[in-house]
């Protein structure tokens, strides 16, 4: 007997917790589903998906982009397959500079598994006083910094030697407009396993444009901060 939808969000969530990949096709047809039976499903669904994981910055953005499209279901596609077909981790990897050790204490396996090709580049797991660049991964965005975990900004603050340049990798669905960075950063603000990281200690944000300024890359959300998402109580 197949689970009703919901239950199978909870199913996705859980497995998520131990895959650090965003199952954005799983999700999206789950929403899909929920969206063909009414908005106040997908309302549910989407809240539910949020309350699992609240400082996630793709789980807000999938969300929100779920419930501002005037055709729901549509959006939901469109939004997972923009997921699914980021290239910012490749183009990250392109854009580290030649002969480079890189440390990535948070790393995204795609572009791992690109640097690793690079003969030229020498990956470590932590900022060391060897480390040329340090490569933090968004894990969300706003207006005013990068969210990323404890480890990544333990590592940056304790292992690098003074000068050595700071990138944040800013993939798509990380970045939100600034009322959902907001939401997203009060219900996240007890958890302590993230810390905000400020544009002004930024070199650059890496972007599926590549690398940019920080004020650039976090100019332009590709979600809107709908007002279903705004100040709810769970």
């Amino acid at each position: 007997m197949m689970s009703h939808p919901l239950e199978q969000l909870r199913y996705i969530a859980r497995r998520w917790e131990i895959d650090d990949d965003f199952p954005a096709q799983e999700v999206a047809a789950v929403l899909a589903d929920l969206a063909s039976e009414n908005p106040v499903s997908l309302l549910q669904a989407c809240r539910r998906l949020i309350d699992y994981f609240p400082s996630a910055g793709v789980a807000w953005w999938l969300c929100a982009r779920a419930l501002g499209s005037p055709e729901p279901i549509e959006g939901i596609w469109e939004a997972a397959d923009e997921l699914s077909s980021d290239p910012t981790a490749g183009i990250c990897a392109k854009a580290v500079p030649a002969n480079a050790t890189v440390a990535f204490p948070d790393p995204i396996p795609q572009a791992v598994r690109a640097l690793r090709k690079r003969k030229d580049v020498q990956l470590v797991d932590r900022a060391t006083k060897k480390a040329d660049l340090v490569l933090l991964r968004a894990r969300a965005a706003g207006p005013d910094g990068v969210r990323v975990t404890r480890r990544s900004s333990k590592s940056r603050n304790n292992g690098s030697r003074p000068g050595v340049p700071v990138w944040a990798v800013l993939e798509r669905g990380a970045l939100l407009p600034g009322p959902l960075w907001e939401q997203l950063q009060a219900r996240s603000a007890d958890d302590g396993q993230a810390e905000v990281v400020p544009l002004d200690d930024l070199g650059s944000i890496v972007t599926d444009r590549g690398p940019v300024s920080p004020a650039e890359a976090v100019s332009k959300p590709t979600c809107p901060p709908v007002a279903e998402l705004l100040g709810w109580r769970s």
